[in-house]
């Protein structure tokens, strides 16, 4: 079990094992998706159905106490924004669709140009292309696990906040939770062994109870969150950021709109600390990433030299619809206007 040439720090959210001066990093990634389902989706269920009780709702701080303690998120406007109704509860996406909508918001910071391309195209028509044809008679809980893989597992978990950072760093990387036979089990097991109440991975902490202390495997989950406000307003900021927001930078790629992106980054630096919204905080990482890429890749002097290749169409699977389902633009409306997170940005 070696890997590297010199010993490596301890890795969040891993378990190392040295040898020879390298490192094999053990990681329960990811047992969030496999072992367990989303409370966040069942809370919204339970509450869709009974769309006027006040006590519902409430569960939501159970799962957020970190959200709904912040000063600058009124609880009213949370609720509404996790609110369900019971028409919604047939949708198949049910389980991310709030989310998606939350970054459709964003799209509003796109160039006119831009937001004009992706004029009446429907990522959700796509996906529906390439997921299981049995996608929209599991039960909730499946086809949130199925997004999850689908979306979030390899591109992104595995690949970009594990497998990259870890090789960057010659630690080889180990997934016992991606053993086939773990996965074949995981994805046969009813919904109420995978969470009993809102404790989610309750077979696997039975599983464990006596191999672990109490105050661990009883213990409830909380994410870990980046500090994305820091890079804008932290008293020795990146030196980058300024410069890839400016206008001049803006307009000479073209995927913004410059006067938009201005007014959200001097609201973001003038917020008092703590108080910047996920979306604000999205939205601008979202442009700083692009941009990144942009001078990196398509601005750099060795990808001009490359002969560029443009698909007319690009399509994944067969010609596919879910049921239960009608399909609405997941664009915001082309109207010269700011909308959502933009409006008064």
């Amino acid at each position: 079990m070696v890997s590297g040439s010199r010993p490596k720090r301890r890795m969040d959210r891993t378990g190392p094992s040295r040898a020879s001066g390298g490192m094999m990093a053990f990681t329960r990634e990811p047992s969030g998706s496999l072992a367990s389902t989303f409370k966040e989706a069942k809370v919204r269920d339970y509450w869709g159905q009974r769309p006027a009780s006040l006590r519902r709702p409430r569960l939501l701080e159970r799962l957020y106490p970190y959200i709904f303690n912040n000063p600058s998120r009124g609880r009213s406007f949370l609720q509404e924004f996790f609110a369900a109704r019971p028409e919604q509860l047939e949708d198949p996406f049910f389980s991310h669709a709030v989310r998606w909508g939350g970054g459709i918001r964003n799209l509003a910071f796109l160039s006119p140009e831009y937001r004009n391309c992706l004029s009446g195209y429907d990522p959700r028509e796509e996906l529906a292309r390439w997921l299981p044809e049995s996608f929209g008679g599991r039960d909730l809980f499946s086809r949130a696990q199925v997004l999850e893989i689908e979306l979030f597992l390899a591109g992104f978990l595995l690949s970009s906040q594990g497998d990259r950072v870890a090789m960057a760093h010659s630690v080889e990387m180990r997934h016992p939770f991606l053993d086939y036979r773990v996965i074949d089990f995981a994805f046969r097991l009813p919904a109420k062994w995978k969470m009993r109440g809102l404790q989610e991975k309750y077979l696997l902490r039975r599983a464990c109870r006596d191999l672990l202390p109490q105050g661990i495997a009883s213990r409830g989950k909380h994410p870990y969150r980046a500090p994305v406000s820091a890079l804008f307003t932290a008293a020795a900021p990146a030196d980058y950021v300024d410069e890839l927001l400016s206008g001049q930078s803006l307009r000479a790629s073209g995927y913004f709109d410059a006067a938009k992106v201005a007014r959200l980054y001097q609201r973001v630096l003038e917020a008092p600390p703590g108080t910047v919204g996920e979306f604000a905080n999205m939205a601008l990482m979202g442009v700083i990433s692009t941009e990144i890429l942009h001078r990196q890749f398509l601005a750099s002097a060795s990808y001009k030299g490359v002969r560029r290749v443009s698909p007319d169409l690009v399509r994944y699977g067969a010609e596919r619809t879910i049921e239960g389902r009608e399909w609405t633009s997941a664009m915001p409306p082309v109207d010269g206007r700011d909308h959502g997170t933009a409006e008064g940005a």
